[in-house]
Order: C-alpha cells, then structure tokens, then sequence
C-alpha cells in the first residue's frame, strides 16, 4: 500500500513545486533557504516517484530497493518541512508562528522516524500490497486523532 501512494504522492508535490514557482516566479529562488527548502522538496518527490514505479535502482554497483527511496523521501520531507517551519518562526517571531513549528518538529520526527523504518523495511511498518484491516482501522484511527488535535489547534490559536 505505502508503494502504491508513493508515486502518486511524489506527482502530487511535483505538481505542488510548479504551482509555487508558476504562482511566486523565480524570484523566490534569491533566498538561499527557500532553495533549500524547494530543492529538498523536489528531491523528496522525485524519490518518491522513482520508489514507487521502480523495484530497485543501481546506484554504483549498488542495489537500493524501492522502500529505500520512499523511506529516503520521507526522511528528507521531514526536514524540510521541519525547516520551513522553524525559518518561519524566527521571521514572524511571535508565539503562534513558534507553537507551530514546534508542532511541526514533532511531525517531522515523526516522518523521519517513518521514513528510517520504511527504508530499513523493519517490522514496524507495513510494505505488503494489501495491509490487514486490523492496521487500516488503527491508521484511520491515528488519521482522525491527529486531525481532530490539528483542528483544535487551529481553532484555538
């Protein structure tokens, strides 16, 4: 299942990069961060793509499985967004800019921890086809959850 999203996640951010640039123009690219931060996201989304389409890539004589590339993507979204959060707070500077990227740092881990297991195909994560219904109900559980405190965070702040 992770497989499978992945591409389509990839063209998804892919799509997302042209629309900033189509929207902003190349001049958000004079800050070194925003490169940065948009490069990362690129790399994030093309990994993702390559992942999901490919079962393995030989880089340099070496073997690297699809679920390394997912995992590698995950790890770097998580940074990136991580990153744009916290540049954000120390520009904006007030509380609510600084609640949100602490949130978002706690995502991040939380992405990068995912993306650490996905590339190292640990039993921690599920990489088979067809997930059991056992982990679908405890992941739309964890979807609600978070969106539920994502909602009254927003409400509130």
């Amino acid at each position: 299942m992770k497989r499978r999203l992945a591409s389509l996640l990839g063209v998804v951010m892919l799509g997302l990069a042209g629309a900033y640039l189509a929207v902003f123009g190349p001049t958000v690219l004079t800050e070194p961060l925003a490169v940065v931060a948009l490069g990362g996201f690129v790399l994030s989304a093309i990994l993702m793509v390559v992942g999901g389409l490919v079962d393995s890539v030989t880089l340099g004589g070496r073997c690297v499985p699809w679920n390394a590339l997912v995992g590698i993507a995950d790890v770097v979204l998580a940074a990136v967004v991580t990153l744009s959060a916290v540049r954000s707070a120390l520009v904006a500077g007030d509380g609510g800019s600084w609640l949100f990227a602490a949130a978002m740092a706690v995502g991040g881990t939380s992405l990068a921890w995912f993306g650490v297991q996905t590339a190292r195909d640990s039993r921690h994560v599920d990489l088979e086809a067809t997930p059991s219904s056992r982990r679908l109900v405890a992941i739309t559980l964890l979807v609600a959850v978070s969106f539920g405190i994502g909602l009254y965070v927003a409400i509130r702040v």
